[in-house]
């Protein structure tokens, strides 16, 4: 699950702006970024929570510190979504040099030092000094209202999280039915904004007073448009607290995967559990959840806000992140953090990939990349069980300006199906639609087989995902299932880690049969061309064009259908076939401060 964090990828240049913000986030969801570090940022003087960060006059202010004059016309962009604003506040002397707002590097001891912030630290003495008041210039759009200069920001009054949840909720109605249905994660940074007399120096401690109150507390804002789409602290600890009447009241291939998580009976003899999550197919085709939110880090300025009012919606600090420190050499290669170990297959707290995530070091992009062609230390971290953590941008552009860099680091993620694969089906029954691994050129990655060619098979031990064997004998897909030993299974991988796993026993297996280059693993689209599902009775989700039921017909783009119905990468969630609801539930469009989204572009 590629992670990136929007200060890097879309703020780069310190332009919050908002056209330039819808494409660069749109971009970032269509290219298949799953999990998103968003830096927030309380502004007193419009009591919201913003993405600039910087504080912005109130609309009725009448402060004399805030001086603000007009600047010329600027025009957006088509093209390219930005505005070119030169930077017109003069440095005073003996003052300070204009930088990007750092956070500082301490953490509210209320927060976990595990999360992932996408600021650094702040280096002491970068501080204007009181009677510096640095000058306001608003320069009017032809789209939008103004964009204001304050110190080295440039920012537009409608770049505020409502925005991007707004931004986000319609990702989800576009999405609704179709394979790009996927979990989406937010990890929310939380800062002060600095203030308007100091725009570039750190931000002041707020009092409880300046902090936000009912109806602005942070999930309240995403209660706003996301309240139908996402999965609660509270709803899993209902349904943790019950498995009989929550994640094992469905069929089989709806529940999470066994050795992730341990389940005991209570004291009235139910199924609980204290650390397992559902799977994704159970939180998206069982109960529609698309999102999951968690606090990342809080910064010492908010630590008199109580992150504890927002537990009933948003997951506490350090939930959907386990950060592993790697060491990576200059040829890609990683030389410590792997959780990857070939001759230790038990599943461990330490072993275990759910929420592993680590920053690569610094990428070089080229601004138009092969997209074939993986960065060896993105393809490397995955296979380590890592999720890569996009923390820089790349080729020196923000992803609204040019996505394909962005687009590389994730297919570079991807640790499936080989380069070119899955092919296109046939009208044959059986050929194409069945799926082998391979050692050669592509070791450990998929390609489609016909069903009935014969292979040795991929056996799981369910109760430990790493612990894989080969069958004895080869079979053909349909006799897959009873070629596997006692207490093992046919099955196919749900994570890099187990893919890793079952290469390393294929490649030990070959030492006894050299001549074995592929198994099978259990994944067809016997059904459904282009759905791939577990199972030789395994069912699609989604109907075929044919059905009379115009709102579930879909167009399963192959890429889409491996990420949905393959993967969860990096997660122990397992993508299996169930029924999708037919109906999308009603919801109004997202509007944000009389400006519309009207969709992600492709």
């Amino acid at each position: 699950m590629s992670t990136v964090a929007l200060r890097q990828a879309c703020f780069s240049d310190n332009q919050y702006e908002h056209n330039a913000f819808q494409k660069c986030f749109s971009n970032l969801l269509g290219i298949g970024f799953k999990r998103f570090a968003v830096d927030v940022y309380w502004n007193p003087l419009r009591t919201e929570w913003s993405l600039c960060p910087v504080e912005q006059p109130g609309s009725d202010t009448d402060n004399e510190q805030d001086s603000v004059v007009s600047g010329s016309t600027v025009v957006v962009s088509a093209a390219t979504a930005s505005a070119k604003i030169p930077e017109s506040t003069p440095l005073q002397p003996g003052g300070f040099a204009l930088g990007r707002r750092q956070a500082m590097s301490e953490t509210s001891s209320a927060v976990s030092t595990t999360a992932i912030s996408s600021s650094s630290s702040l280096s002491s003495g970068q501080s204007t000094s009181e009677a510096v008041k640095p000058t306001i210039t608003s320069f009017p759009t032809t789209s939008g209202p103004p964009l204001m200069q304050i110190g080295s920001y440039n920012c537009t009054s409608l770049m505020t999280l409502g925005l991007l949840t707004g931004l986000l909720a319609d990702f989800m109605d576009a999405t609704d039915t179709t394979t790009g249905a996927s979990l989406t994660l937010l990890i929310l940074n939380l800062h002060a904004a600095s203030s308007l007399s100091d725009p570039d120096g750190p931000a002041l401690l707020l009092s409880q007073d300046q902090l936000p109150q009912s109806g602005t507390l942070l999930s309240d804002i995403l209660k706003g448009n996301l309240s139908e789409d996402t999965y609660t602290p509270s709803r899993l600890q209902d349904q943790r607290a019950n498995l009989n009447s929550s994640w094992y009241d469905v069929d089989w291939n709806n529940r999470p995967a066994e050795g992730y998580y341990e389940a005991s009976p209570d004291a009235n003899g139910r199924l609980a559990t204290i650390d397992g999550w559902p799977s994704e197919a159970f939180m998206e085709f069982q109960e529609f959840y698309r999102i999951v939110a968690s606090f990342g880090t809080v910064d010492p300025q908010m630590q008199y806000y109580n992150i504890g009012s927002d537990f009933d919606y948003v997951f506490p600090p350090g939930t959907l992140t386990k950060v592993v420190e790697t060491s990576i050499e200059s040829d890609g290669q990683v030389s410590s953090g792997c959780l990857f170990a070939p001759s230790e297959n038990t599943l461990t707290s330490g072993t275990n990939s759910s929420w592993a995530m680590s920053v690569p070091s610094s990428l070089e992009v080229g601004a138009n990349p092969d997209l074939m062609s993986p960065i060896l230390s993105i393809a490397n971290l995955t296979s380590c069980g890592l999720s890569p953590f996009l923390n820089q941008s790349l080729a020196n552009t923000t992803a609204d300006k040019n996505p394909l860099p962005y687009a590389a680091y994730v297919h570079s993620s991807l640790w499936s199906w080989a380069p070119g694969e899955p092919l296109n089906v046939t009208s044959d029954a059986t050929k194409n639609r069945c799926v082998a691994m391979t050692i050669s050129p592509y070791p450990g990655r998929w390609s489609v087989t016909d069903c009935a060619d014969r292979y040795r098979v991929a056996c799981q031990d369910p109760s430990q995902p790493y612990n894989w064997q080969i069958s004895s004998d080869s079979t053909d897909y349909e006799g897959a299932a009873s070629a596997c030993p006692s207490s093992y299974q046919f099955s196919v991988p749900h994570t890099a880690l187990e893919n890793a796993h079952l290469l390393a026993a294929l490649q030990a297996h070959r030492q006894s049969v050299p001549t074995d280059d592929a198994i099978l693993v259990d994944l067809n689209q016997l059904s459904v061309a282009d759905c791939w599902v577990v199972g030789i009775n395994g069912t699609c989700p989604y109907l075929s064009r044919t059905d009379t039921d115009q709102t579930r017909i879909v167009v399963v783009p192959t890429v889409a259908a491996v990420i949905i119905f393959v993967l969860a990468a990096l997660t122990f969630f397992v993508k299996c076939a169930a029924n999708r609801r037919e109906d999308k539930r009603g919801r109004k469009r997202r509007m944000v401060g009389g400006w519309e989204y009207e969709g992600v572009p492709s």
